[in-house]
C-alpha cells in the first residue's frame, strides 16, 4: 500500500517538477551564452586596442614579424611569372607612422643588383620615405607580387634620386614632404635626369593643390594615404603599362644610359615663370581639326608684323606638323636644344630656324619616340631659354590633354582656345575649362577662338558665345584663303593680306598683345582701421 502511495504521489509531482527542470535548463544555457559573448566582447576590445597601438607607433622587430606572418597566411602568390589579373581580395591596410625625427646619415648604400640577381622581366619599383615603418611596410607587400621587385629605398629626395641614376627603376613611389630634398622637387628633377623613371607620388595630404604640383613636376599618380596593398598593387601596374611604350622607346634609341649619366647641374624651376616683356600666347584645342595650328602660326605672323622677333615653338612633340604647313625642312629641333636633358642658350641661334614670313621656328623632334625624353619640366625650361632671344611666343600645343600641356597652360600669360561652330567642339571645350578652372587656372588667362564662325550650318557665335563666360571671345570667319595658304605652305599675309580671316587675326593679335602688355591693376590699400 505504501509503495502505491509513493507512486502515486510520484505520477501527481512529475507534470509540476518537468517545467521547473526546463526552466532550469534554460536559464543555465543562457547564462553560459552571455559568459561567451562577455568573453569575445572583451577579446575583440583588446584586439581593437592592439590595432590602434600598432597604428600609432612605428613597427618594431617583432611586430614586423607578426605583420609578415599574418600578411604570409592571407597572400597566396602564384608561380606564373606573368603579370595577373588585378584581384579583388583587399590586402591589409599600411600603417602609417606619425612623424619622426630623420634618420641621421650615415646611411648604409643599398647597392645596386648585378645582372644576376636582377630579374629582367619584373618591375623594379624604388621606394622614397623618410619614414622607415611606410618604407618597410610597401616593400613587404610588393614581395608578394611575383612580377615586382623592390631594389632599393631612400629616406629623402636626394638620396632617391641618385639611386634613381644608379638603379635606374621603372617605377618610384615618392613621399610628398621630405627633410633635405622635398619630393615635388626630387621629382622635377628626376622627370629631367632620370626620364625612364615613372613616379607615384604618395602623401596624406588630399587638397587639390598637392595634386597638381605633383602633376606639375612630373608625377603619374598620386596615391593619399593611408592606402591598401590593393591599391598599391594596381596603381603600380597601371602606371606601368600606361609607360610601356615609353620605356620601349627609350631602350631603342639607347639613351637612357645617356640620360643618366648627365651633368648634375640641373637648373629648378622655382619662382614666378612669366616675364612681363615676353608674353607667352599656348593655342590649344580638345578636339582634333578645328584649325588650331593654322590659328597658331598666323597669330605668330600677325604679331610679327608689330613686334619684331616673334617665335613658334611646336609643342606637338609626337606629331608636329608645322614643318609640313609652312613648308621648312626640319633641319634642327628642340633636340638640338637640349642635348644633355637641359635647354643650353648657346645652341639657340643655331635651333631657331627663321621662316620667310619673320617668326623663327622651334620644331618637334622628327621621330615621335624622342618625345618620352622632353618632360613638362624641360618645356617650362626651354620656354624660358628661349625668351631671352624673343619678343614674344607662339605655342602650338597638340589636342589632347597631358601634364606637358598643362605646363605650358601655366607657363602663358594667356591661352587661346579654338573651336568650330558644332556642338561636339564646343561640348569639349566646356568640359576642359571646367577642369582647367578646377586646378585653379583662373579664367582670365583664357580666351576663346571661333574658328570657321561663319561656315554654313554653324551654331551662331552669339549663342556659342552665351555658354561661355570668358573676357576675351575672338571670332574668325570661314575664309577659302585660310586652308590655301596652308598648302602652299606660307601665312595668310603672305597669300592675301586683305583676307577676311587675315584681318580678324590681325586684329586678334593686337588686342591680345594689348592685353597682356598692359600692366596688372593695382588695388587699392585698405582704409586704416
Amino acid at each position: 500500500m505504501r509503495i502505491g502511495r509513493t507512486r502515486m504521489s510520484l505520477d501527481n509531482l512529475l507534470p509540476i517538477l518537468l517545467p521547473v527542470l526546463v526552466v532550469l535548463i534554460l536559464l543555465v544555457l543562457i547564462v553560459l551564452l552571455l559568459r561567451r559573448s562577455r568573453r569575445r566582447a572583451v577579446q575583440r576590445a583588446a584586439a581593437r586596442r592592439a590595432r590602434a597601438k600598432v597604428s600609432s607607433a612605428p613597427a618594431t622587430p617583432d611586430e614586423d614579424e607578426q605583420l609578415i606572418a599574418s600578411l604570409t597566411a592571407s597572400a597566396h602568390p602564384t608561380v606564373s611569372m606573368a603579370v595577373p589579373e588585378p584581384t579583388s581580395k583587399r590586402l591589409p591596410e599600411i600603417p602609417v607612422p606619425p612623424p619622426v625625427a630623420p634618420e641621421p646619415p650615415p646611411v648604409p648604400k643599398i647597392t645596386p643588383p648585378s645582372s644576376a640577381s636582377r630579374t629582367a622581366d619584373k618591375i623594379h619599383i624604388l621606394v622614397v620615405d623618410d619614414h622607415r615603418g611606410t618604407r618597410e611596410n610597401i616593400s613587404r607587400l610588393i614581395a608578394f607580387e611575383p612580377d615586382m621587385e623592390v631594389i632599393g629605398q631612400a629616406y629623402n629626395g636626394r638620396k632617391g634620386l641618385e639611386l634613381a641614376l644608379e638603379l635606374q627603376p621603372e617605377i618610384v613611389m615618392m613621399d610628398i614632404n621630405m627633410p633635405d630634398m622635398d619630393g615635388i622637387t626630387a621629382t622635377r628633377e628626376m622627370s629631367i635626369r632620370a626620364p625612364y623613371c615613372q613616379v607615384i607620388m604618395m602623401s596624406v595630404q588630399i587638397e587639390r593643390e598637392y595634386m597638381r604640383n605633383a602633376m606639375l613636376a612630373g608625377a603619374r599618380d598620386y596615391q593619399t594615404k593611408p592606402f591598401t596593398g590593393d591599391e598599391l598593387i594596381n596603381c603600380i601596374r597601371r602606371v606601368y603599362q600606361a609607360a610601356r611604350p615609353n620605356y620601349q622607346q627609350i631602350k631603342a634609341a639607347g639613351t637612357a644610359a645617356t640620360i643618366s649619366a648627365a651633368s648634375t647641374e640641373v637648373a629648378i624651376v622655382t619662382g614666378p615663370i612669366n616675364v612681363p616683356d615676353v608674353p607667352v600666347f599656348a593655342v590649344y584645342s580638345p578636339r582634333g581639326g578645328s584649325g588650331k595650328s593654322a590659328i597658331a602660326i598666323h597669330l605668330a605672323v600677325a604679331l610679327e608684323h608689330e613686334h619684331p622677333g616673334v617665335v613658334l615653338i611646336d609643342a606637338d612633340l609626337q606629331w608636329g606638323g608645322i614643318p609640313i604647313d609652312l613648308n621648312m625642312p626640319p633641319t634642327a629641333t628642340i633636340e638640338n636644344l637640349i642635348p644633355r636633358g637641359r635647354p643650353e642658350p648657346d645652341l639657340l641661334p643655331d635651333t631657331l630656324l627663321p621662316h620667310s614670313s619673320g617668326i623663327k621656328l622651334l620644331l618637334a623632334p622628327q621621330k615621335p619616340e624622342m618625345a618620352a625624353l622632353i618632360t613638362a619640366n624641360t618645356m617650362i625650361q626651354v620656354i624660358r631659354t628661349v625668351k631671352s632671344q624673343a619678343s614674344a611666343i607662339v605655342i602650338d600645343t597638340p589636342s589632347y590633354l597631358t601634364d606637358h600641356n598643362l605646363a605650358v597652360m601655366e607657363a602663358a600669360d594667356l591661352t587661346l582656345l579654338v573651336i568650330t561652330p558644332d556642338l561636339p567642339s564646343v561640348k569639349n571645350a566646356r568640359l576642359f575649362l571646367d577642369l582647367a578652372f578646377a586646378l585653379d587656372l583662373k579664367p582670365d588667362r583664357f580666351a576663346l577662338v571661333i574658328n570657321r564662325a561663319t561656315v554654313p550650318g554653324g551654331l551662331p557665335p552669339q549663342q556659342i558665345q552665351k555658354l561661355f563666360t570668358l573676357p576675351h571671345i575672338y571670332t574668325i570667319p570661314d575664309d577659302p584663303k585660310m586652308p590655301l595658304s596652308g598648302l602652299k605652305g606660307v601665312a595668310i599675309y603672305q597669300l592675301s593680306p586683305t583676307a577676311p580671316s587675315g584681318i580678324a587675326i590681325a586684329q586678334m593679335a593686337h588686342q591680345v598683345w594689348q592685353y597682356t602688355a598692359a600692366p596688372a591693376p593695382v588695388e587699392a590699400p585698405a582704409p586704416p582701421k
